[in-house]
């Protein structure tokens, strides 16, 4: 495959991305797609996230962060505890935010089933191999 073919593949990834996110933020009107990014993140982490570790695994800024921090524990999804020093704080996911969070998941396993849902399970398997693979490229040398 020559490289503007591979360039190709990916700005469809980018796109399906994308279509994606714009459906499901189409269905949630109370919350962002980079809010949901951060509080996917921080429900995945059983003690919780810094700032800075939400910021270099999402690849948002530390101003993105902040603010979407500041939306969802104002919406009492996330709370704020202090970290290792006093400039430093942990985010974790609040009950409601646990709930919310699996809740648009459920949302999220419809628009998937949408989109993949006529390929084979073996395909969706080996596309989603692949995918690994390539963010782990991507975070070791990018």
């Amino acid at each position: 495959m020559i490289y503007t073919e591979f360039l190709d593949r990916l700005t469809a990834l980018r796109k399906l991305r994308m279509r994606m996110m714009n459906e499901i933020n189409a269905d949630l009107k109370d919350i962002s797609s980079r809010d949901f990014t951060v509080l996917n993140r921080v429900c995945h982490a059983k003690d919780g996230l810094s700032m800075s570790s939400i910021s270099e695994s999402t690849g948002l800024s530390n101003a993105l962060i902040t603010s979407a921090v500041d939306n969802l524990e104002d919406r009492h999804l996330v709370r704020r505890t202090t970290g290792n020093d006093r400039r430093s704080y942990i985010i974790k996911a609040t009950k409601a935010g646990e709930q919310r969070y699996r809740d648009i998941e459920n949302m999220l396993e419809s628009s998937f089933e949408s989109f993949f849902g006529r390929m084979d399970r073996k395909d969706v398997e080996e596309l989603e191999s692949l995918l690994e693979k390539l963010n782990r490229l991507i975070n070791k040398y990018a």
